[in-house]
C-alpha cells in the first residue's frame, strides 16, 4: 500500500518590531494553516528578523492556538539566530517540530523573544503535513 504526504506551508510577512526579552501578547505573527478547521503535523517553523540591535543573539519561539498565547501547541523554544553573510543586522531562526495538531480555528500564533537586545521580526513561515 502507498501512502503519501502533502507539505504545506503558511506565512505572515507583517513586521513585529521592538521584539523584546519578554513577551508581548500585542507582539505575534499570525499564519492560517486552514481556511477551517485543521488536522496535521507541523514540520518546521522559520523566522526571519532584521533590524538585530543589543546584542540579541538567540530568538525563543512560541507557538500559540489562541491570539492571547495562552494555549501552546509548541513550547519555548530557543534557536540561535544565525546573521548573514553580509548584513549582519539580518538573521534567522528556525525550529523543528513534529507535533500532531487539530484545531477548529485554522490559525496558529508566533510569539518571539530575545536573549538581549531587541529584534523586528520581518516574516514567519510554517511547513506542515497533511
Amino acid at each position: 500500500m502507498r501512502t503519501s504526504k502533502t507539505i504545506k506551508y503558511g506565512s505572515d510577512t507583517t513586521d513585529v518590531a521592538s521584539v523584546g526579552t519578554t513577551y508581548n501578547a500585542a507582539k505575534y505573527s499570525a499564519i492560517a494553516l486552514s481556511g477551517g478547521p485543521f488536522l496535521g503535523t507541523i514540520s518546521g517553523i522559520v523566522v526571519h528578523v532584521k533590524a538585530i540591535a543589543g546584542g540579541a543573539s538567540a530568538l525563543t519561539m512560541r507557538l500559540a492556538s489562541d491570539v492571547a498565547g495562552d494555549s501552546c501547541i509548541i513550547t519555548d523554544t530557543p534557536s540561535s539566530i544565525a546573521t548573514g553573510v553580509t548584513t549582519a543586522a539580518l538573521g534567522t531562526a528556525i525550529y523543528a517540530a513534529n507535533v500532531d495538531f487539530y484545531t477548529s480555528a485554522g490559525t496558529v500564533y508566533v510569539f518571539c523573544r530575545t536573549d538581549a537586545g531587541t529584534v523586528t521580526v520581518d516574516s514567519v513561515t510554517i511547513t506542515w503535513e497533511q
